[in-house]
């Protein structure tokens, strides 16, 4: 599998500052009314539901008792963090992103270099070059919803906050193309067609490291973009 050698750096500089985050208790509720402790589901609404992901002999996607697309109720930003300053640095994760692929010498909005202001950043999706930190922001190759709703709502804490800040995972984008792609999978949303080669491999790359289901109708076109893409 083919991966830049961006990835490969944002690799060894982020992820090795990642320390272990630990289990705790969720702050805020799903949209369902409730939210998941390790291997467990809380609810604390009247009408809340109990999701399958801790059904025995579900398999796949799909299971006997709902289709993936019923757990996105489930789904809690909490479970999923990543604005936090996980090294303990002042810098969240996004500033760190800024900091390592900025192509230009950087500015702080203060002296305890905690806020990145300035730099210059080219975002893959679209190709444009931005020159202020506050018009790029972090995008999941990967968003974490379909991660959710094909396999990662069965993932301990650990694993979810992991994903949601593995590098690998993590491109600094547009604000507004990061609302047009939203929760699309490939077959929904490609970017621009200099970065689709890399985009899919990632993809798959990401997909399969954690284990992820990936729909038909995305593998196809995944495929596709690859049969046109350089060895």
């Amino acid at each position: 599998m083919q991966i830049s050698r961006l990835h490969q750096l944002l690799l060894c500089g982020v992820l090795g500052a990642l320390p272990a985050i630990g289990l705790g208790h969720a702050g805020n509720i799903d949209q369902n009314g409730g939210h998941y402790y390790g291997n467990s589901y809380h609810c604390h609404m009247t009408a809340c539901e109990m999701p399958d992901t801790f059904e025995f002999g579900r398999t796949g996607r799909d299971s006997f008792f709902m289709d993936h697309r019923d757990r996105e109720k489930f789904f809690n930003t909490d479970d999923w963090a990543y604005e936090e300053d996980w090294d303990n640095d002042c810098q969240t994760t996004r500033q760190e992103m800024l900091v390592l692929t900025s192509r230009a010498p950087i500015s702080y909005t203060n002296p305890r270099n905690c806020v990145v202001r300035t730099g210059e950043w080219l975002d893959e999706y679209t190709g444009k070059e931005f020159k202020v930190a506050t018009q790029v922001d972090l995008d999941h190759i990967i968003p974490l919803m379909y991660a959710h709703t094909h396999g990662g709502d069965r993932w301990q804490p650990d694993k979810k906050l992991e994903f949601a800040n593995d590098p690998m995972n993590l491109v600094l984008v547009e604000q507004r193309e990061i609302k047009r792609k939203s929760a699309r999978g490939p077959d929904r949303y490609l970017p621009r067609a200099e970065f689709q080669c890399e985009y899919v491999r990632l993809w798959e790359a990401i997909a399969e490291k954690y284990d992820l289901d990936i729909e038909n109708s995305d593998m196809n076109e995944i495929r596709r973009v690859l049969k046109e893409c350089p060895e």
